[in-house]
């Protein structure tokens, strides 16, 4: 009995320690009355303290039968049934219908698409951020670090593959195949390769295969294996088309390598970047035959003084860069720069009022240049005020240094600011202005020719062969131009440019992919290209010959006639390069034969 009785009887401790876990476990639910929510109970899934807003407001409860969660307002409780409250869906689904997974895949597409740091996710800001809109984020632990965010987009990238081999298998076209390699910021090599195609519905499709990093130098040899590597992991190694890589040497030797692997005409399936051979030929006509030199000497580390002394023996563009850079260094510039371009506005009455900075350019991309000259050719009478400022303020300080030129400047004294020698004439603004208007035409180029085909916007291989031909008529009509310029910069240039395209133009010619989207291009056919290249007939000849070796890799094909879909007509601003591809046009004046799709002039083929 006494045993009994001392089993039954609860030691003070025990009972101390109950009470204690009772009160934590209850921490904060004092105000429930459970006796009107019979089937409720505080909710398991609470493992962290509450940090959203809404729990300063209410209590984390569920269901007993079903585990489902709800949110109970501390305020209603008191004035209205529980079970009727806890029907109202806004707060409901706020807490019950988070789903950890979607949000993982959101949090993946986010930090990829939009280029995130991965250790942005790891901020005690964000995770702050994260718990007020919706604490069940940091319960769940779907905030990854650094390194588990890794893991996550590595594994969606590997669940993915499967559809993208697919895909690749049941393609209509070969897959054709652009790479490049570069280095990161952090000295990282990396190839990125894409690949493009018909579907098996007929749409252009382009992915991105793989980003692996490249080990030791970017030679050719090293290329061609990562290259190969990519293409046996996806299985399309018998299916292999073009090749668009930049002008690299490196990228010759890498197509000599995977010619030799997968059996295929390296001359017939390589293809030059347009819009690599653009930034050459635009490189040579702003900085000359030296412009690979000059751009190293740019990127030297040196004095301001020593770069602006080189970048100002280029001349007026030379000058400008100098003026911007200046502007740039300085707060109370860019703020004296906005000023002077409102008084300018309101003098001129201008209903738009809004003040510009400059653009700075670079060595490296032509097109940083020709913004670069665009926004200050606009900015021009502001900049001029600037620079002027300047000198008016230096003519002052001699004037007083040598009591207005009648002593010598005394040694100690300030230094001449450098930029005074760049002071701009109207002479070199018209420069500038000669230089947009040479430079417009290899930007309207590099857009049509970098645009994505499924989207209706250009890009496709038939307008290269045109667009060259385009763009060297026009760098022929500019050298005229200013045949007699007193100053030798355009002229030169013009003629730099042309040299350079035309060596990049007379390269088409191993390859008969342009010539041969031409020809197939119901809109233009061999008698177009006849009476377009007719003081050309030795080149003519090699092309039909050409052609006609690639057609007969096709000819046997069967070719569904329902297989593409038609494409919406996108409505677009003409340009001069579509005034001369329709005058083009108008040299077809043979009607297209009635014959079948195996017919060269007819046969809708897809390379």
């Amino acid at each position: 009995m006494d045993d009994r009785l001392e089993s039954d009887e609860t030691s003070p401790t025990a009972e101390a320690a109950d009470d204690a876990s009772f009160a934590a476990d209850h921490a904060g639910y004092e105000g429930i009355d459970w006796n009107r929510l019979p089937g409720y109970s505080i909710s398991k899934r609470r493992k962290r303290p509450r940090t959203s807003w809404i729990w300063e407001h209410g209590y984390d409860i569920e269901k007993d039968d079903s585990g489902h969660r709800f949110w109970l307002c501390k305020t209603c409780h008191q004035k209205r049934t529980a079970v009727t409250h806890m029907e109202q869906a806004l707060l409901n689904a706020f807490v019950a219908s988070f789903d950890p997974v979607r949000f993982q895949q959101l949090l993946v597409r986010w930090v990829t698409c939009d280029n995130i740091p991965f250790h942005k996710l790891e901020s005690p800001y964000f995770r702050d951020l994260m718990a007020y809109a919706n604490s069940a984020v940091i319960e769940s632990g779907c905030i990854p670090t650094h390194s588990t965010v890794r893991e996550w987009i590595v594994r969606s990238f590997e669940r993915q593959k499967g559809v993208v081999t697919e895909l690749l298998s049941r393609s209509l076209s070969r897959i054709n195949i652009s790479f490049d390699a570069w280095s990161s910021r952090k000295f990282t090599s990396l190839l990125g390769l894409t690949v493009h195609f018909l579907d098996d519905e007929g749409r252009f499709r382009t992915f991105l295969l793989g980003l692996p990093r490249i080990e030791g130098r970017h030679s050719g040899e090293n290329l061609a294996d990562r290259v190969s590597e990519i293409i046996h992991e996806y299985g399309f190694e018998s299916r292999v088309g073009y090749f668009v890589t930049d002008n690299a040497e490196s990228n010759d030797t890498c197509l000599e390598h995977l010619s030799t692997e997968m059996g295929f005409s390296k001359q017939h399936r390589r293809l030059r970047c347009c819009g690599h051979i653009i930034n050459l030929v635009a490189r040579s006509i702003l900085f000359g035959t030296d412009a690979d030199a000059f751009e190293e000497d740019c990127q030297a580390e040196k004095e301001i003084q020593d770069d602006m002394k080189l970048w100002r023996c280029k001349g007026p563009i030379g000058k400008l860069h100098n003026i911007v850079h200046w502007v740039q260094r300085s707060g109370q510039r860019i703020e004296k720069l906005h000023k002077l371009q409102s008084i300018e506005n309101v003098a001129l009455n201008l209903e738009d009022q809004t003040t510009y900075d400059v653009v700075l350019d670079n060595a490296t991309r032509w097109n940083s240049s020709e913004a670069m000259m665009e926004r200050g050719y606009q900015l021009r009478n502001a900049l001029d005020s600037l620079i002027q400022a300047e000198v008016t303020d230096w003519m002052e300080y001699v004037s007083r240094r040598t009591q207005n030129g009648a002593k010598p400047m005394p040694k100690r004294s300030r230094r001449k600011p450098a930029i005074i020698d760049d002071r701009m004439s109207a002479e070199d603004w018209l420069v500038i202005a000669e230089y947009l208007a040479i430079l417009k035409p290899l930007k309207i180029a590099t857009k049509r020719l970098e645009g994505r085909p499924k989207e209706g916007k250009l890009g496709a291989i038939w307008e290269v062969l045109l667009t060259m031909e385009w763009l060297l008529k026009h760098l022929e009509d500019s050298k005229l131009r200013h045949e007699h310029d007193e100053e030798p910069y355009i002229r030169i240039g013009c003629n730099l440019g042309w040299m350079k395209l035309d060596q990049y133009y007379s390269l088409t010619e191993d390859s008969p992919a342009c010539l041969a989207a031409l020809v197939l291009h119901p809109a233009f056919r061999w008698s177009t290209v006849e009476s377009q290249w007719a003081d050309h007939p030795d080149w003519l000849d090699r092309g039909k010959s050409a052609v006609q070796e690639l057609w007969e890799e096709y000819r046997a094909l069967t070719v569904e006639q329902d297989t593409i879909p038609e494409q919406p007509t996108v409505t677009r601003k003409t340009t001069d390069l579509d005034d001369y591809m329709a005058s083009i046009r108008k040299l077809s004046t043979k009607p297209a034969p009635s014959a079948s799709p195996r017919t060269m002039d007819a046969a809708p083929l897809s390379i």
